[in-house]
């Protein structure tokens, strides 16, 4: 979330999420989770912004909604969700919002873990793993700026920029009050025409619960 915190320092704010629907059952699905709501639309590859739509075609893009009593908050994160396709395999994770933006503006890039080795010769610890790639854009979680240094006129981007507006409309992190929504991404390169099932996991402050997308 590097990305948020260089425009909020430069004093340009960041939107939390998408606009929530009127009630939970303005969403195709919702469960109840004790005095929360979580509701949900698959989107396919749809981002709605305030600046108009996107199209991701390397992802699965769900709107994700809480609903709570007045005054309530909800801790959230993207982390707490999951995505199954067709019933089997592996669920798919979220992805970043950096790494969505990059997809959008390069087309058929996928960042790759480089695998290496390093020996420490003072103490013979040895560790192996994978290599952390440079920072591309902001956002991307590989930012390499020196502690104490404030964001760069590059680092900043405008409101209209793809990387603005995917960050803007993503689930926001942290604590929040309620109702709150936004956009959940799931790395995905296959065709949607042969996608017949779509549930959404969630597993997080409120417990856990799961809901059917498609069909």
């Amino acid at each position: 979330m590097r990305f948020a915190l260089l425009l909020a320092a430069a004093g340009i704010a960041v939107a939390q999420g998408t606009e929530p629907k009127t009630a939970p059952s303005d969403y195709p699905v919702h469960v109840q989770m004790e005095a929360v709501t979580m509701a949900a639309e698959y989107l396919v590859h749809s981002l709605p912004t305030t600046k108009g739509t996107l199209v991701a075609n390397d992802y699965l893009v769900v709107e994700a909604a809480f609903f709570g009593p007045l005054y309530s908050r909800l801790k959230m994160s993207p982390d707490n969700f999951l995505l199954r396709i067709n019933g089997r395999g592996e669920p798919l994770t979220t992805d970043a919002p950096g790494m969505v933006a990059q997809s959008i503006k390069f087309p058929g890039m996928r960042p790759h873990l480089e695998t290496t080795g390093s020996v420490s010769a003072g103490d013979g610890t040895v560790t192996v793993g994978p290599r952390p790639p440079a920072s591309r854009f902001p956002g991307d979680g590989n930012d390499r700026t020196a502690p104490g240094q404030g964001p760069t006129v590059t680092e900043v981007n405008q409101e209209n920029s793809v990387e603005y507006r995917v960050q803007a409309a993503s689930l926001p992190e942290g604590e929040h009050s309620l109702p709150r929504s936004g956009l959940l991404y799931f790395f995905y390169r296959g065709k949607t025409k042969n996608i017949r099932s779509v549930e959404l996991f969630y597993n997080g402050p409120m417990g856990k619960a799961s809901l059917k997308l498609l069909p």
